[in-house]
């Protein structure tokens, strides 16, 4: 992956020379130079945010269907560095027979404090020898605004009162329902 941000950052090299040298050189106005300085400058760090993803940091998007858990890390919420929490999780999609059909990846999920629980006793589990299969279901579109269940669940002591204004606006609306189990076998063909 780092020879493929090499090329890509050495792409956007050539491709700012190229316009700069053209644009010191032509009679547009001083005002039309400047902005293709500014543009190509702001390519470069866009490029830089963007591939992120090729360097492996976990994903925000949505969870497979079906995977197996590989492992699992619950960070807390931490109200005095403003740090909401997150779950990492490092799974492998498996298809219809229970296989693992790709390769691993790890996603970023929202911290929720039933989620937490269930990824820690998963994490317990693979620990001890036995393999976790994991489900993922979307959240409906519908069910965007947290019930005064989902709100407990987002409270780090599990209450339901607050001493202050709680920010949940969107806070369920990226979280996935997730579940752990032990991992199925594969079926077996019938004998004949």
């Amino acid at each position: 992956m780092t020879g493929t941000l090499l090329a890509v950052s050495a792409a956007y090299v050539v491709l700012a020379v190229v316009v700069l040298s053209m644009g010191l050189t032509s009679r547009f106005a001083w005002w039309i130079k400047a902005s293709a300085i500014v543009v190509s400058s702001v390519f470069f760090v866009e490029v830089f945010y963007a591939s992120k993803g090729l360097l492996g940091w976990p994903g925000t998007g949505t969870l497979p269907p079906k995977f197996q858990l590989l492992w699992t890390r619950v960070v807390e919420p931490d109200p005095k560095l403003d740090n909401r929490g997150s779950i990492f999780l490092w799974v492998e999609q498996v298809d219809e027979n229970n296989v693992p059909s790709g390769l691993p990846r790890a996603y970023r999920l929202p911290y929720s404090v039933r989620l937490a629980d269930r990824a820690l006793k998963a994490r317990d589990e693979i620990m001890a020898g036995n393999p976790q299969e994991g489900t993922a279901d979307d959240l409906p579109e519908g069910d965007q605004l947290p019930s005064s269940q989902q709100r407990a669940e987002l409270q780090p002591d599990g209450g339901t009162t607050s001493t202050g204004p709680v920010q949940l606006e969107g806070a369920l609306e990226n979280i996935p329902h997730v579940e752990f189990r032990p991992m199925s076998l594969p079926p077996l063909p019938p004998k004949p």
